[in-house]
């Protein structure tokens, strides 16, 4: 099992995360996102709040 890190601050709908990897960025609202990743792939993703499940769906 590897380790990982994130921080996540919230400005209103978005939300800016550093990793390892990098910067990534996102917009949403109660359980749907739209972001790019730190590796710049864009996605989707859609989950129940409070229970840890979701789905992403990256883009080409």
């Amino acid at each position: 099992m590897a380790w990982r890190f994130r921080k996540s601050k919230n400005f209103g709908p978005f939300r800016a995360s550093v990793s390892k990897r990098g910067i990534g960025t996102s917009f949403g609202f109660l359980g749907f996102r739209f972001g790019v990743s730190p590796d710049g792939r864009r996605y989707w993703s859609f989950g129940i709040p409070g229970s840890g499940l979701y789905y992403i769906k990256y883009f080409n």
